[in-house]
Formats: structure tokens, sequence, C-alpha cells
């Protein structure tokens, strides 16, 4: 017990050591003009190579979606995304990633197969170390993901939100983000 409970421990100081450094990049953090389409086209083929017991699909525009930041925060948003989709959806389930590009503001939509969120959660699921899981699974879990991407949407000046489907089959998690 006192080995699973130090590991336990350990666990959770590098959980709290990622988002430190998570908090650094971010205030060191250069921004510049890029396209988020080109990048989430990459990202999200990688992803069905690394869950291959998923489905992924991406609906992305036909033109380049250009913003002013991050390329490498903007990454790490999505795969903390696409992490907690994964957590939340069953074997074979499907995970769509969806791109939107307006006049003023781009849209990243991850939606996932799997639970409804519980009542009131949305509020709070950005929160640091907010967990909410039914039953349980053998990594451990400590809240830090959906605060990351909290915190590098605030850092492009957008902001995260988290919604279930309307028919309750999944969730929606988007990222709003201005355009350049």
């Amino acid at each position: 017990r006192a080995r699973a409970g130090s590991a336990r421990l350990q666990s959770i100081l590098t959980a709290m050591s990622a988002a430190s450094r998570t908090e650094e990049a971010i205030e060191h953090a250069e921004r510049h003009l890029f396209d988020l389409r080109a990048l989430l086209a990459s990202m999200v083929a990688s992803y069905q190579t690394a869950f291959p017991e998923r489905r992924f699909s991406a609906v992305l525009p036909a033109g380049r979606c250009e913003i002013n930041g991050a390329p490498d925060l903007i990454a790490q948003l999505l795969d903390k995304l696409v992490d907690n989709a994964v957590d939340f959806s069953p074997r074979d389930g499907l995970i769509e990633i969806a791109l939107d590009c307006e006049d003023r503001v781009a849209r990243i939509s991850v939606m996932n197969d799997g639970p409804p969120l519980p009542p009131h959660a949305s509020e709070r699921l950005f929160e640091s170390l907010f967990e909410f899981r039914r039953g349980s699974d053998s990594k451990p879990h400590f809240g830090l993901g959906l605060y990351i991407v909290r915190l590098i949407a605030e850092f492009h000046s957008g902001r995260a939100t988290a919604e279930n489907r309307a028919d309750a089959s999944g969730a929606i998690f988007r990222v709003l983000l201005p355009r350049a």
C-alpha cells in the first residue's frame, strides 16, 4: 500500500510539474501567423496511428485559416482535447475534429461518442484539478488537461467551452480563437 501511495504521489508531482512547465511555456511563447487548417490536418492524420482503437474524422475548410498564435501550443491544446475524447469514447467510437473559419473567429470542435457530461460539469471542467469520471480505469487523472486547454485558449485571446451533443450521445468541446 505504501508503494502504491508513493507511486500515486509521484504521478501527482509529475502532473503538477507538467502543468507548471506549460504555464511557463505560455508565458514565453511567441506568436506568428500560421495556417491552423494545415496544423489540424497533419495532427488528425497522426491520431489514427496513435489511437488505433478509435475512429477519427476531420471536417476542415477547403482553404487556409490563418491565426496569429503559437502553433506548438495549439498542438498541445488539440492533444489534450483528443486525449480527453479518447478517455471518454468507447472502443471503435468516433472522434470528429472540425474547424470552422469565419471572418473573425476560428472554431475548433472535438466531438466524441460516449457518455454525456454530467449536469453543471461544463461550468467547472476547465478549472485546475477538477476531475469527474464515472467508474475508474488504470490511468491516474488529475484534472489538469482541460485546465491547460483553457490556459492556451486564453493566451490566444480565445475561450474553451464544453457541452453535450443534442442527442446526449457524447460531448462537444470547442475552442474559439480570434482570426488574424
